[in-house]
């Protein structure tokens, strides 16, 4: 028998994949999202809108509704110098899930003058003096902490998060902490002996030395520019759009193994093959194995013949059917791995089913089913 050849050419061709967002209007007038339709899903969004000349920040964020607090992703818009356009262009890349629900909290900066910004690094000074105050113990000889100087600098930063949670820094600024450099500071005041008037000089000069450094500390962290919320927005409940379903239709030509080594005793049969398949993943949140991966099934278009000459057929349908494994090569190309089940007709007309493996090529046509939610 002539067997038809089996040969799987497979070129490698690069291809880029440029990012793409959907535009959606959101400004700063309105209490919803563009034209009011549901948000769009599992694509990247850029969010645009007018804002008043005095805005110099807007910062996104998207949480899970039901007024729950914890953000899932952040996004930042940031005017740049000399740009006094009432406008802003602010993309997220985050993809939303199709036919789900969304807060959106907006928050819009101004930024501080210099004599604003002054007077907050002061007053922030002030209340870590005194929070100081509040945790210094003096003896005749000695001062005591009443915690631990890397605690102390704990609390101090938990202080400083909350008095700033209105306040944002550039976004190249340094953290709104304050540094390791002040517990070290406290714990050389812990050590220090106050004897004679010379320790305690040293000790009034050990001190001077803490409230310079902590003014030092505020101005690191907080350069100008310094903003600070002037509105803000809360769009609760924001649904996206709804996706239909992918299922793709698949066509093919593949070979089906019997038995023997790869040489003249190898025994096998090809044919065309058709089905239908499933991606493992979603393109838009899966990695891209799991995306370009799918789970086929289907039939082969005719019946197979052994080096014996057997007619090899299948169950319930007369063909031979299979279930794949099916990964993209290309953008419509394919390469199949799987099993098919098969049929042989014995001695006595007894119908004995066994699977063998096969491999292929084919081509899917992705179809837009949608599928109950």
């Amino acid at each position: 028998m002539q067997k038809p050849s089996l040969l799987f050419l497979l070129v490698l061709c690069p291809f880029f994949l440029l990012a793409q967002y959907k535009t959606v209007s959101l400004d700063f007038e309105s209490t919803y999202i563009g034209d009011n339709n549901p948000l769009p899903a599992e694509t990247n969004i850029l969010f645009t809108g007018s804002i008043p000349s005095y805005i110099d920040r807007v910062e996104l964020n998207i949480k899970p509704p039901k007024g729950k607090s914890n953000i899932l992703h952040s996004a930042v818009w940031q005017r740049p110098l000399d740009n006094k356009e009432k406008t802003y262009s602010l993309p997220v890349n985050y993809k939303f899930r199709s036919s789900a629900s969304y807060d959106i909290e907006v928050l819009y900066f101004q930024t501080l003058s210099n004599a604003q910004r002054t007077a907050l690094v002061q007053t922030l000074n002030k209340r870590l003096q005194l929070f100081l105050e509040t945790q210094l113990t003096q003896e005749s000889k000695t001062i005591e902490w009443e915690n631990k100087p890397k605690r102390l600098l704990q609390e101090m930063n938990d202080l400083l998060q909350a008095d700033l949670q209105n306040y944002r820094t550039g976004i190249a600024a340094p953290a709104q902490e304050l540094s390791n450099l002040v517990a070290l500071q406290m714990e050389k005041m812990a050590d220090m002996r106050m004897r004679d008037s010379v320790g305690q000089v040293r000790m009034a000069e050990e001190r001077v030395l803490l409230r310079q450094l902590l003014q030092d500390e505020l101005d690191r962290m907080l350069p100008a520019p310094l903003y600070k919320i002037a509105d803000a927005r809360l769009l609760e409940d924001c649904p996206t759009e709804s996706k239909k379903g992918a299922l793709a239709v698949n066509a093919g030509y593949g070979g089906v193994y019997f038995s023997g080594d790869l040489g003249e005793d190898l025994d096998y049969d090809t044919a065309p093959y058709v089905g239908l398949s499933f991606p493992l993943g979603n393109s838009a949140f899966a990695p891209r194995f799991f995306s370009n991966t799918y789970i086929g099934f289907g039939l082969f278009l005719q019946d197979f013949e052994n080096a014996d000459e057997q007619k090899l057929t299948g169950p319930i349908t007369g063909l031979p059917i299979y279930a794949s494994l099916d990964y993209k090569l290309f953008q419509f190309v394919y390469l199949n791995l799987g099993a098919t089940l098969l049929e042989e007709t014995t001695a006595g007309d007894r119908q004995e089913l066994f699977v063998r493996p096969f491999i292929g090529l084919s081509a899917k046509v992705n179809l837009s089913v949608q599928f109950e939610r």
